[in-house]
């Protein structure tokens, strides 16, 4: 695990003990008031928000798609710092409550999109690669309608329903990316040998791909996320099943 996600799963782990911990003491030997309610609150918020900006730190640390990953983390620490605003204000106005809907709607959405591209693979079916640009407009989609179902307030009935029906067609695009590209045929592992500098090298990796082409681009592209440049590759092997994705076996490594 890298140290950014380490980091922030800990950090979720402690606040969500802190929160339970905090709860259980103030229940059994004090008095459980405004006050401890709000503390309590407080670290049940912090951690429910760092669950959300989660899947934009794991996007950071696989060197992915920067600017959702930074947006995610923006989203989840406005709709951090609006819903702890809302908490200790005591009597918030409705317009605060309307932007913590909000933010937190669109740090969802966020999320979402965070953990389904940290997820995809290059030997992706196009069938995940279309539900995933659908599940992209689908989540901000039924954010906005949640927006202005606040924002509005609107009451209609068929609204509401056409609100449903986005969320669950949503999680249904959602649930189907995974279960279809564990259905795809089984890829070839392809052993490539690539020269690499700085510093100058020969690295052996393992790579799972659906033919030699997309393995040399794979190996290509892990060596230029750390920053190398390739100056030649060349098949040392190919096996016939999966195997893992990669076998560094000079000094240093190479994530495909």
């Amino acid at each position: 695990m890298h140290s950014g996600k380490r980091i922030l799963v800990l950090a979720v782990a402690g606040l969500l003990s802190a929160s339970a911990l905090l709860a259980i003491v103030i229940l059994l030997v004090g008095h459980f008031g405004e006050t401890q309610a709000r503390i309590v609150g407080t670290t049940a918020l912090l951690a429910g928000y760092g669950l959300l900006a989660l899947p934009s730190t794991m996007l950071f640390d696989q060197g992915r798609s920067r600017l959702l990953a930074a947006g995610g983390l923006v989203l989840a620490a406005a709709g951090a710092s609006l819903a702890l605003a809302a908490l200790w204000s005591g009597n918030p106005p409705a317009a605060l409550g309307k932007a913590v809907g909000t933010a937190t709607a669109f740090a969802l959405a966020s999320a979402q999109a965070a953990a389904l591209a940290g997820r995809r693979r290059e030997s992706d079916p196009a069938s995940v690669r279309r539900l995933f640009a659908l599940s992209n407009a689908l989540a901000p989609g039924a954010a906005a309608m949640f927006t202005t179902l606040l924002c509005a307030e609107i009451e209609r009935e068929s609204y509401v329903r056409l609100l449903a029906a986005v969320v669950v067609l949503d999680l249904l695009v959602v649930a189907l990316q995974p279960l279809l590209a564990r259905a795809r045929p089984v890829a070839a592992s392809y052993r490539l040998r690539i020269n690499v500098e700085p510093p100058d090298e020969a690295l052996t990796v393992e790579v799972e791909a659906p033919d030699l082409a997309a393995a040399a681009a794979k190996a290509i592209r892990g060596a230029e996320r750390e920053g190398r440049r390739v100056r030649g590759l060349e098949v040392v092997e190919q096996a016939p099943s999966r195997a893992v994705l990669r076998q560094p076996v000079a000094s240093g490594s190479i994530r495909p």
